[in-house]
């Protein structure tokens, strides 16, 4: 697996998405779309990302019939462009693969002011499937634009880093809890943020609550973009499940 994101993103781009990180959070209001650049941006970064069974498509408008409202959750408001992404239907791990690949495109849109909302579920399927290929299904869709709550990130709620881990993260060496803090910024389905991390020897293990989902490939491009400056392996465990990270080398950034 690991193979599908090794050198798939730039450095460049990487570091770029983290710097964005503090600033995302799933928008729900906005205030106006995407400007034409910005969408004209958008899409060119939709191609490049839309790799090995992957495809993202861009709609100008039609969000606002695209979303299902539903009562006791937050209403959408000022909607108008969004984002399909398709998978081949052959493509193994594709919920994981779609989830790396679409919050790569959501931390795109935080770097031009933008801010955008997965959604998997509670959406008008016949509106998602207008421009579907053959071989294709529907993975997720997500509404964007400019928010209506500039400091809406301010506001993103996450469980504190010890909940996830049984030993104290702030005795692993700085790469470890930087990347485990780039996790734990993940969004995840409801909020539940099932991650479960640890660290040991000199290896960082991370895992959600199943290997294939679009929850942990999200959280797998917030750890891309915390390793952008190390040299490091990454691996799939014999669980298929737990992920293992572990730098080539002691060095300690300074």
């Amino acid at each position: 697996m690991a193979e599908f994101f090794e050198g798939f993103f730039s450095t460049p781009q990487l570091t770029r998405w983290m710097d964005a990180m503090p600033r995302r959070f799933s928008c729900r209001e906005f205030a106006s779309p995407a400007d034409l650049a910005q969408f004209s941006a958008l899409s060119y970064t939709a191609a490049r990302l839309s790799k090995k069974g992957i495809r993202m498509e861009l709609f100008q408008q039609g969000a606002n019939d695209l979303v299902v409202p539903l009562p006791l959750f937050p209403r959408f408001s000022g909607l108008m462009q969004y984002m399909v992404i398709y998978a081949d239907k052959d493509l193994q791990q594709a919920e994981l693969k779609a989830g790396i690949c679409g919050e790569a495109f959501q931390l795109e849109l935080v770097t031009q002011g933008l801010q955008g909302c997965w959604m998997t579920g509670n959406y008008r399927k016949l509106t998602a499937v207008e421009q579907m290929k053959d071989n294709e299904k529907v993975m997720a869709v997500m509404p964007f634009g400019v928010p209506k709550d500039k400091d809406g990130a301010s506001r993103s709620k996450r469980k504190i880093l010890t909940a996830f881990s049984n030993d104290d993260p702030t005795l692993w060496p700085y790469w470890a809890y930087r990347a485990a803090e780039a996790i734990r910024s993940a969004p995840s389905a409801l909020n539940r943020q099932p991650w479960k991390m640890s660290f040991s020897g000199s290896t960082l293990s991370f895992a959600g609550n199943k290997h294939d989902s679009i929850d942990t490939g999200i959280a797998i491009t917030h750890l891309l973009c915390a390793m952008a400056d190390q040299e490091y392996s990454l691996r799939l465990a014999s669980d298929n499940k737990t992920y293992l990270i572990s730098v080539k080398d002691n060095h300690e950034p300074v």
